[in-house]
């Protein structure tokens, strides 16, 4: 596929195959930035010991699991988009968004952000171990077994996965190994993805929510205001999504503060 700096494919509920063409990425007018990605790449690699299950490499492409959960089945409920930053390298290895943080504990996502603002609660029982927990999540929400006034999807901004934290962490760290040049040339490729998935999924009457800045700079409309925290924490990221302005666009606060993310999520939602 001459010229795609990004494909992808779904695997199975939540599993999603990429391919960056590292040519096209770095084409052969960025010599310097192809080197100096190199030159990062095994310590990218060794930051989360889940990243040699997930990533490989052949030739000038770099292959890797990343993670997107849409349901197939419809019914009466309004579609709502959850767009995240990137997956966690140990998420993505475990096979479900947010799969654990810390020792193995519930991810503050579910607990903390979803769950009190009203949109997700799923069930939690500590005594199951993280696989099962898991797997339970992954069906609930594929088969719309839950109870919530949406119907939802998740996906990420970014598909490349890593570390949940530290030098390398998020997409800071995949900023620290592709250079930002670099960044910006696959975020073109990210958005046109998400897009495309918005397209099917939100249309006719959903919301789409971005969790994180690159997200929300590369989704809004052009009309739309330029992401800054306390904007997010101010409920003033309200917007249009690109190329479905009769979509709705808000942007909250990123999961780690998951008080204003959760608050900002329930009161945006409310009032549309």
């Amino acid at each position: 596929m001459s010229g795609v700096i990004l494909s992808y494919q779904q695997i199975d509920q939540v599993k999603f195959l990429c391919r960056i063409d590292l040519k096209q990425l770095f084409p052969a007018t960025k010599k310097r930035e192809r080197e100096r990605f190199e030159k990062k790449w095994e310590a990218f690699l060794e930051s989360d010991s889940c990243n040699k299950d997930i990533f490989k490499r052949e030739g000038d492409y770099l292959i890797y699991h990343s993670e997107q959960l849409i349901p197939m089945k419809l019914d009466n409920r309004p579609p709502l988009l959850l767009v995240l930053g990137n997956p966690a390298s140990h998420s993505v290895k475990e096979g479900m968004f947010f799969s654990f943080e810390g020792n193995k504990k519930e991810h503050r996502f579910w607990k903390h952000i979803l769950q009190p603002a009203g949109v997700l609660d799923l069930p939690f029982d500590s005594n199951q171990s993280v696989t099962k927990l898991n797997k339970q999540r992954m069906e609930a929400l594929f088969n719309l077994k839950y109870d919530s006034f949406f119907r939802i999807g998740l996906c990420v901004f970014i598909t490349m996965p890593s570390a949940p934290g530290r030098k390398w962490g998020g997409i800071a760290g995949v900023q620290k190994l592709l250079g930002i040049r670099a960044l910006r040339r696959l975020e073109q490729a990210e958005t046109e993805r998400v897009l495309e998935c918005a397209k099917k999924f939100l249309a006719p009457n959903g919301i789409a929510v971005a969790f994180q800045k690159n997200a929300w700079n590369a989704l809004r409309s052009s009309k739309d205001l330029e992401y800054k925290l306390t904007l997010a924490k101010d409920g003033k990221l309200k917007g249009r999504l690109k190329e479905m302005t009769n979509v709705p666009l808000l942007g909250v606060p990123p999961t780690r503060l998951s008080g204003p993310c959760s608050k900002m999520l329930r009161q945006l939602l409310e009032v549309l």
